[in-house]
């Protein structure tokens, strides 16, 4: 009868164990995600004409500056000028070449939408000196900026966080200022 019972309890508990681990799905939020801001199509990469070229302009980037309604995604309901700081090592990608901004700028480490970046005019790169003089080096179109928020929303509604961060390696590009 001991025989009986204790193979029932074995069997109870091999069977209670889920040999299986779980499996995250691969649809899910990424709080270290980042956006990339690219050189736009036709913007030169290392050749030199008078305008800055995309690896110089990455290279001499200190901020971004943009004109936005919204701040912690509260609606002030008047533009502000918000800016954010370029991490020299973790900000700049020296190889696309490429701006980076933390992806927690449009969906936070709760899974929460913000608003902030992708309802954006005005958006401008600069670089400050020592002085505190500010150099415009390059934009990012508002029509850019509004096509990505379209695509942006629409893949968050969705659940589609892939997508959402896909958008964020793709949709961003900026522009030179030119000297004329």
């Amino acid at each position: 009868m001991k025989k009986i019972l204790s193979f029932l309890f074995i069997v109870g508990l091999l069977i209670s164990c889920d040999p299986k681990p779980e499996i995250e799905p691969d649809n899910k939020l990424d709080p270290n995600a980042m956006i990339v801001i690219r050189p736009a199509n036709g913007v030169k990469l290392r050749s030199t004409f008078t305008n800055l070229t995309a690896l110089e302009i990455v290279q001499q980037a200190t901020s971004i500056q943009f004109q936005t309604q919204y701040l912690d995604d509260v609606d002030q309901g008047y533009m502000k000028i918000v800016s954010r700081a370029f991490n020299e090592e973790t900000m700049k990608d020296f190889t696309i070449p490429a701006l980076l901004m933390l992806g927690i700028d449009v969906i936070n480490a709760q899974g929460e939408y913000i608003r902030d970046f992708t309802h954006a005019k005005s958006i401008y790169i600069t670089k400050v000196d020592n002085t505190g003089k500010s150099d415009t080096l390059a934009y990012i179109p508002d029509e850019v900026v509004d096509s990505a928020r379209i695509l942006i929303e629409k893949s968050f509604a969705d659940g589609d966080y892939e997508g959402v961060y896909r958008l964020f390696n793709e949709a961003y590009t900026f522009v030179p200022i030119t000297s004329e």
